[in-house]
């Protein structure tokens, strides 16, 4: 206390040498290259570039990343326009809207599409892939059916890699699907309507009625 007392000046304190950080960090600098060519190609999740780079070597933290590549990111939206983007999503449902054909979605609705897809990388390779099968199953290409499985297994979305094992569990059948013009859909739309007329006379007609009521229908 007496020296600071003794002294001429006023005491200032020492800034303390920042850390590096971010991309700065000597841990994340050799991925920094990586990383800009993944963004420019549109990857930006952070979860999805962490992951690549820890494949290729990287041991630093998630939070580490996420930290370094927020500088990319454009700025928020301010407060209201903020709001009135999340009343829009919350009147319009999400799930509609990504399950959809984007030709049957209104004009609002494809803007709506349009800025999920390009703030999630997930739900945009989900979407891509649903809408490729579908694609595929409208035109009976069994050729593209093989592009597709490989893309499913290769996306890292747990649903469409079990849906893609499923298919190649039971290939035989999925191709003869696609390319035989036979659908099993009239027995199946039969079956649901004896069904129907069962439990419309549960407990109250035996079989003979039953069996009345099929045939005339």
């Amino acid at each position: 206390m007496r020296s600071l007392l003794a002294t001429p000046e006023l005491p200032r304190n020492k800034a303390e040498r920042p850390r590096p950080g971010g991309l700065r960090s000597p841990t994340l600098q050799p991925y920094v290259s990586y990383l800009q060519d993944r963004w420019q190609a549109g990857c930006t999740n952070a979860s999805q570039l962490f992951r690549e780079i820890v494949a290729l070597g990287y041991r630093g933290s998630r939070s580490l990343l996420a930290q370094g590549v927020q500088a990319w990111r454009p700025p928020r939206l301010p407060p209201k326009e903020r709001e009135k983007a999340q009343r829009l999503v919350r009147r319009s449902s999400v799930r509609w809207v990504c399950l959809r054909p984007p030709d049957q979605l209104k004009a609002e609705e494809r803007a709506l599409l349009g800025k999920l897809l390009a703030e999630d990388d997930d739900l945009l390779r989900g979407h891509t892939l649903r809408q490729q099968f579908r694609q595929l199953v409208a035109d009976r290409d069994v050729g593209a059916l093989e592009t597709w499985l490989a893309d499913a297994k290769g996306s890292l979305l747990p649903t469409f890699i079990g849906l893609a094992n499923g298919i190649e569990a039971d290939r035989a059948a999925v191709d003869a699907a696609l390319r035989l013009p036979w659908s099993n859909g009239p027995v199946e739309g039969q079956i649901t309507r004896v069904k129907l007329i069962k439990r419309q006379r549960y407990g109250r007609a035996k079989f003979d009625l039953l069996r009345s009521r099929v045939l005339a229908g």
